[in-house]
């Protein structure tokens, strides 16, 4: 197993530092070769310049700052897969990784085992929080009548066959990678890995979660309670969950026939929810308001 490592960064200096760090760690452990290609997003931390320094095998590309994860994945997946071509080495693999993991130091020898026993299979590994051990990103199965409704698989002992997945830390075949296309970087930010799971699903390539935990990477922290409005912005923003954009996009793929439908109840229902919320509020605190 060849590792090309792609990483995308955007001002999380100290986190990409450690992530890297890690990923040598887990490779040395397992004797496998590896390289990073990593997509710097605009950082003005000083991201690139300390990667450099400290890792100058490193391959880093530079973005404009509006790039986001999913077009600043695309562009170096496009990069490292030329590469691959070139190289021409045995059994490459092209390695997703978020800049906030810390991989186990045995994380990769345990993948390299489970590649051996599903050829061709993509691999996902869970991660879990770093204070509380509980699941934070892993493989996702359907848990709703919305076509993007996900819950994350809970930790296992044994390998599970999953069909859509966190882009935390993936595995991918170059040879499937090829087949499948390339993550597509038409997605404001999030949703490419789940787009990346139903294309790959469509060609009849399996993904296989890897038994317990990986890594560390904690969850997104939720903002402070904000004005509906910005809630609103941020939703549909370049980072937002429901950005109007990336959601057209995926359901198009998820529910071909019936993407309107679902597209207009996302917005709807997320907006009755919230004002359900607000006016549970107003009533809650008029209650507790002392009468005089």
């Amino acid at each position: 197993m060849n590792l090309y490592i792609i990483i995308a960064c955007h001002n999380r200096r100290d986190s990409t530092l450690r992530c890297i760090q890690s990923a040598y760690d887990a490779a040395r452990k397992a004797g496998l070769n590896m390289r990073i290609t990593l997509y710097d997003d605009g950082s003005h931390d000083l991201t690139a310049e300390s990667v450099s320094a400290r890792f100058p095998d490193t391959e880093i590309l530079a973005g404009t700052g509006s790039e986001f994860w999913a077009k600043s994945m695309a562009i170096a997946e496009a990069s490292v897969l030329k590469t691959i071509r070139r190289d021409n080495k045995e059994n490459p693999f092209v390695v997703w990784l978020n800049d906030d993991v810390v991989l186990d130091v045995d994380a990769f020898e345990r993948l390299n085992e489970l590649s051996l026993n599903n050829p061709g299979q993509i691999l996902v590994a869970a991660m879990r929080d770093p204070l509380s051990s509980e699941v934070t990103y892993s493989g996702l199965r359907r848990s709703g009548l919305h076509p993007l409704s996900f819950e994350t698989y809970p930790m296992s002992s044994v390998p599970q066959s999953v069909e859509i997945f966190n882009g935390n830390l993936v595995l991918v075949p170059a040879s499937a990678a090829e087949l499948i296309g390339g993550i597509d970087g038409g997605y404001s930010h999030a949703l490419a890995d789940i787009d990346y799971g139903f294309r790959a699903a469509s060609k009849s390539i399996g993904a296989k979660l890897a038994p317990g935990s990986l890594g560390t990477c904690a969850r997104n922290p939720v903002p402070p309670s904000q004005p509906v409005a910005t809630q609103w912005k941020h939703f549909v923003g370049p980072k937002g969950a429901g950005n109007p954009k990336s959601m057209r996009k995926i359901l198009r793929l998820a529910a071909p026939r019936s993407w309107v439908v679902y597209y207009l109840a996302t917005y709807g229902l997320w907006w009755a929810r919230h004002i359900c919320e607000s006016f549970f509020r107003v009533v809650l605190s008029r209650r507790s308001k002392p009468t005089s």
